[in-house]
């Protein structure tokens, strides 16, 4: 049993609606979503989702690869800069200039002698620098010093920094840098 404002509120939504043209039993009826348009709807939710995921996915993997990279460059720039100050010290205190200015050609000249010293130079080419971990993963960097390919092979030494995983793969960073003698500052020109 209705109560009378119940009876008499639903007696005037009748009578209006029956005003406007319209049946009141087709808003009686109850109403919802088809199975179809519930599926379209969980479809469209899902390759969103899957998107979304992708992208976080993708977004990690670059992150990682640019934290091994940053490592990579922050190693190679600590030996560079050790291998640097090698080269301002060799032969530095010889005067007025170091026999090797004079050298006939360029395998004895002041830049090879740098490279094969093994006391004062860098010891050797190509040389293992060494292994390191980050992120989990161990690599190792190698470094190949070259004097003929560098634009003045007398004084002049190209060095080539590869670091690589250790379980083998593609390198993570390789750099070519030129470093000078400053003893082949003192050979006459």
């Amino acid at each position: 049993m209705m109560s009378p404002a119940s009876d008499f509120a639903l007696r005037m939504r009748q009578g209006l609606l029956h005003r406007l043209g319209r049946s009141p039993s087709r808003f009686t009826r109850q109403t919802g979503f088809t199975l179809i348009e519930v599926l379209v709807a969980i479809a469209i939710t899902m390759i969103f989702i899957s998107i979304t995921l992708q992208i976080m996915v993708t977004a990690a993997l670059f992150r990682s690869n640019a934290d091994q990279y940053n490592q990579a460059f922050n190693w190679i720039q600590k030996d560079y800069e050790t291998v640097f100050n090698k080269a301002i010290e060799y032969e530095n205190s010889v005067s007025p200039y170091s026999s090797k200015c004079l050298a006939p050609s360029s395998a004895s000249g002041l830049a090879a002698s740098f490279i094969n010293d093994a006391t004062t130079g860098l010891g050797g080419s190509p040389v293992s620098i060494g292994s390191i971990t980050f992120n989990g993963k161990s690599f190792v960097m190698t470094r190949t010093a070259d004097y003929a390919s560098s634009d003045d092979p007398y004084r002049l030494v190209r060095l080539t920094y590869t670091v690589t995983p250790v379980t083998g793969g593609p390198a993570v960073l390789s750099i070519d840098v030129e470093t000078v003698l400053y003893a082949g500052f003192k050979c006459p020109t």
